[in-house]
């Protein structure tokens, strides 16, 4: 063995190249750990470019990734080797326009990347717009006020997740309101969850008197 590295050194010098490759390789990290939840995933990693649930079981597919959930819950991170005989990753899935101060969007998904990126909370409204008499007291009591606005321009993204009787909606719209009031145990109408900046819940509301004011004080305790 002395003699075969002495008379080869380009063998000496490889050995040390091929440890650094072998040792580098495996210490790539992802921000997606084991136990982290649904919200914190897309948080983090934004709309996943396809997706496949069965019962409680749900894959997440990116182009570097596969994480699979259980429960709601993060239990397997796979990172995916690039292929160089192949075409390039398929492409990230787009991600939604960025919602102006104040102003409501129904997009729940780019509503968390936004709130993370400016470390702002999330604001989900769970209403029955044409026909919850509660919801249409808050709306008209706190929601459309120049007070609460002002608030909410600086402090949250808005997003309104309706579940009207006579309004069609679209069915992918429909299907991510219904899931969300699963995922949140949503049982009546009005109700708020309030979100962090990460995607965890830290409150939830619904219908209470006293105007904007009361309203506002009781978001910023959260």
């Amino acid at each position: 063995m002395v003699l075969l590295l002495n008379h080869s050194p380009s063998v000496v010098m490889k050995i040390p190249s091929l440890l650094t490759l072998l040792l580098v390789a495996p210490l790539s990290l992802t921000a997606v750990q084991i136990g982290d939840t649904y919200d914190q995933v897309i948080a983090e990693k934004g709309a996943p470019a396809a997706t496949l649930k069965a019962g409680e079981t749900q894959v997440l597919n990116y182009p570097d990734q596969r994480i699979k959930l259980k429960a709601n819950k993060v239990v397997e991170v796979n990172s995916k080797l690039p292929d160089v005989t192949v075409a390039p990753p398929e492409p990230v899935a787009p991600k939604g326009p960025r919602v102006a101060p104040g102003v409501w969007t129904t997009d729940y998904a780019s509503a968390l990347r936004q709130a993370r990126q400016e470390d702002s909370k999330v604001f989900l409204f769970f209403t029955g717009s044409d026909w919850c008499g509660w919801c249409k007291r808050l709306d008209r009591e706190v929601l459309v006020t120049e007070k609460f606005k002002a608030y909410a321009g600086k402090n949250l993204v808005l997003v309104k997740l309706d579940f009207p009787h006579g309004i069609k909606q679209d069915d992918s719209l429909k299907a991510q309101n219904e899931q969300l009031a699963r995922q949140y145990q949503v049982s009546g109408f009005p109700t708020v969850i309030v979100l962090n900046s990460k995607g965890k819940q830290v409150g939830r509301m619904g219908y209470q008197p006293g105007g904007p004011g009361g309203f506002i004080d009781a978001l910023k305790k959260l």
